[in-house]
């Protein structure tokens, strides 16, 4: 019996992962049908879940998940208080951002390392197969949605196609990284795995992806090797860079250029002017800027009709302005939350084995200015995974310290009683 109900539990993990994702944004599959059946797996999970915060012994990011949580849950109330946005509108849109209850359930249930990582690896494979078969079949959209119009179009010098539910792909990036330098199996898999990490940021043209993969692998690279061999590394990076910028590969040319747009731009970059925007002036009122607008249901509700005002007149979106839209939809509470999960990430010790989950939330650091990264459902599902397994090295470093401590005073008293013999 208790092996089936261990079964069930990884199987039921699985399926709220593929959920979460939405089934990668698949088009193919009915709108109503993904977002009830996404719906309704998130609140069935959030009464699994909860119950486990109060049952469980606690962990270091039990309270941030809890405070942010709370936040977004709360944010449905002053959605209606401000803005007049009806409680029906507001569960609707609001549960993509409501999982984050299902660390608890992981935690409950003590999955092991070796399950979660093994779920991780066979999305982020997932992802791949889905990507490159998008990628050979432009002519239909059949995962996500295009930057513009209802076709995958030219922007930054390719076809440009940002595949939904990056997330489990970058978290898979990063286990690779740490399994390849570390004595783990299948070394080919990470080799493969970690090209493909650089490989699909570039095909995507998408500069966060790209810098953020990047610098995480050149990090990872120095501080595990010796002093000496770090000036090495670095200037083969420099090298490396300047050879393909050198190349004259369209995706890269596009990148480059749209990072020197942008910079040219300065205070006038739409991102910067949505982000004083949000930031000082989209609260309606003082309550609002304390615990957020709530978030908007695009189009339909009055708050979401002025966001797609704002958005068609001004290019003024959410999800270009990261944890700023994590302030203005969710309040300061959801923020101090992600402070305190990304303070943890750096100043918690974990074994070498478990760096990628550091890596995952200081990725998700890096990318929350102009990412949604931060909050949006593509992510949301791997950054409470990445959390567990940061939980679960930590725990381990814990009983390796323990166990150092205690065979340290048995050495001791060994030697006090070998003295006293002698």
């Amino acid at each position: 019996m208790e092996e089936l109900k261990k079964k069930f539990h990884i199987a039921y993990t699985a399926l709220f992962v593929l959920i979460n994702l939405k089934f990668f944004d698949a088009t193919f599959i009915s709108p109503s049908l993904s977002n009830y059946t996404f719906i309704l797996f998130i609140w069935i999970t959030i009464f699994l879940s909860v119950p486990h915060f109060f049952t469980n012994r606690k962990t270091k990011f039990d309270y941030p998940i809890a405070i942010v949580f709370s936040s977004i849950f709360f944010s449905m109330v002053m959605a209606f208080l401000s803005w007049n946005q009806s409680l029906f509108h507001s569960i609707i849109e609001t549960s993509q951002y409501l999982s984050w209850p299902f660390y608890f359930y992981l935690v409950g249930h003590n999955f092991k390392v070796n399950t979660i990582e093994k779920i991780v690896v066979a999305f982020g494979l997932l992802y791949v197969m889905l990507y490159f078969y998008q990628y050979l079949n432009q002519g239909a959209v059949l995962f996500g949605k295009p930057l513009y119009g209802d076709e995958w179009t030219e922007d930054r010098g390719v076809i440009r196609i940002i595949f939904p539910g990056a997330g489990i792909f970058i978290l898979t990036v990063f286990i690779a990284l740490t399994k390849l330098t570390s004595k783990a199996p299948l070394k080919w898999l990470w080799v493969c795995i970690l090209i493909l990490g650089l490989v699909i940021p570039v095909m995507q043209v998408t500069r966060q992806f790209i810098a953020g993969v990047t610098l995480v692998y050149l990090y990872h690279l120095i501080v595990n090797v010796k002093a000496i061999y770090r000036v090495f590394i670095i200037s083969f990076f420099l090298i490396g860079i300047s050879v393909v910028v050198k190349m004259e590969i369209d995706s890269v040319k596009g990148v480059i250029e749209a990072g020197e747009r942008d910079a040219d731009l300065g205070k006038d970059y739409v991102r910067v002017l949505a982000a004083e925007y949000f930031l000082f002036d989209y609260a309606p009122n003082d309550w609002s800027r304390i615990f957020g607008s709530g978030a908007p249901y695009w189009g339909i509700s009055s708050v979401g009709k002025f966001n797609e005002r704002l958005g068609d007149e001004k290019g003024y979106y959410l999800s270009d302005v990261g944890i700023i839209a994590v302030y203005a939809m969710f309040g300061i509470a959801a923020v101090i939350g992600f402070i305190l999960i990304w303070y943890k990430s750096f100043v918690l010790p974990l074994p070498k084995e478990f760096q990628y989950a550091r890596y995952y939330l200081w990725y998700i650091l890096f990318t929350s200015v102009t990412w949604f990264s931060v909050y949006h459902y593509h992510y949301i599902i791997s950054t409470i995974l990445a959390m567990y397994l940061f939980q679960k090295g930590y725990d381990l470093h814990v009983r390796k310290e323990l166990l150092k401590k205690v065979f340290y005073k048995l050495k001791n008293k060994q030697a006090a009683e070998l003295d006293e013999v002698g």
